[in-house]
């Protein structure tokens, strides 16, 4: 079987595998909230309601890390990935220009934002014309974070799917293809994050219909989403040409990181004002503006001029 075909059987089995670990793994969640009321701030629960889909996308990604160990050899994850990974010289300075690729087109977007009255300026720290020092040191501290979860995410899902899906879709695809079909599943994943609110008790098909509500973005709901399904499409089509271009993922996880890490940080400063000029700034979801598209297309033409010597891989096939 070729690898693609495996990695989509695999899937289906991590999907069924999930919706079955979903009720046990429910039956001790219940107690905890019920009983001591752990972990219930991350599931917000309330009055013996709470949210499962938080709780289903952990199964998921345990589901996942359990179907990659027991096929590990098989699947050569490890072997891809860190050949993506390895530290060459140069690498930090790869993950340096990713990250500044991505701030300053987005500051560009928020600056436009401002100028046109999409966005507005909104500071915590500052009540009644005077700068609260322990807001400050709060607001310093939500910076710091959302800068280490942007690394870890970008990290996180840049192996996944530029470091091993993109390459194990090279070896049978040609590479346009490739990246199509990998950014394709980046962007339709991304919508695996509904909200599916449950009652305490046991719940035998939590799973399956928690699963449905996944995917009814997708098929129930698809014109709705598709300039949502277009902007992820194309950071995953930017994504993917980064690493190809530079045979390395450090480019691509400091792009990836820049953007989370702004899309996270422009809360502390900025307010959406969703009913303006919602087309060209987008909605909460900034992917859905055709702003950002242009934004991104102008980082694919900038890291394009940058490698522009740089030979692509995979047998030979040029993107």
């Amino acid at each position: 079987m070729k690898l693609h075909k495996k990695l989509i059987f695999l899937f289906l089995i991590i999907v069924f595998f999930s919706c079955i670990l979903a009720p046990i793994k429910k039956v001790p969640l219940d107690f905890m909230l019920e009983k001591t009321g752990f972990m219930a701030d991350t599931v917000d629960f309330e009055d013996g309601v709470y949210d499962f889909g938080k709780v289903m996308r952990r199964i998921l990604m345990l589901a996942t890390l359990i179907v990659f160990l027991v096929f590990r050899k098989s699947l050569r994850f490890g072997a891809l990935v860190s050949s993506a990974i390895k530290i060459r010289p140069g690498s930090f300075r790869q993950f340096r220009l990713g990250f500044l690729l991505a701030a300053i087109p987005l500051l560009v977007y928020y600056g436009l934002g401002l100028l046109t009255g999409a966005w507005i300026i909104h500071i915590d720290f500052i009540v009644h014309d005077v700068v609260e020092t322990d807001l400050v040191v709060e607001t310093i501290l939500d910076i710091v974070k959302y800068g280490l979860i942007g690394c870890l995410i970008g990290f996180m899902e840049e192996a996944f799917f530029r470091g091993y899906l993109l390459q194990s879709f090279q070896e049978n695809m040609s590479l346009p293809k490739a990246v199509c079909v990998c950014s394709l599943i980046y962007s339709i994943l991304h919508f695996f994050r509904a909200d599916v609110l449950v009652s305490t008790g046991f719940q035998p098909f939590v799973g399956f219909t928690t699963m449905a509500q996944f995917f009814k973005p997708i098929f129930f709901n698809f014109i709705k989403n598709l300039p949502a399904i277009i902007g992820l499409f194309l950071v995953g089509v930017v994504l993917s040409y980064a690493f190809i271009k530079t045979k390395s993922l450090y480019i691509s996880i400091g792009l990836h990181a820049g953007m989370v890490f702004m899309m996270k940080a422009d809360a502390l400063f900025l307010v959406r004002v969703r009913e303006k000029m919602e087309w060209l700034f987008g909605d909460s979801d900034l992917v859905t503006g055709a702003l950002v598209w242009s934004l991104l297309i102008f980082i694919l033409f900038v890291i394009k001029r940058i490698y522009s010597r740089t030979v692509t891989v995979s047998q030979g096939n040029e993107i």
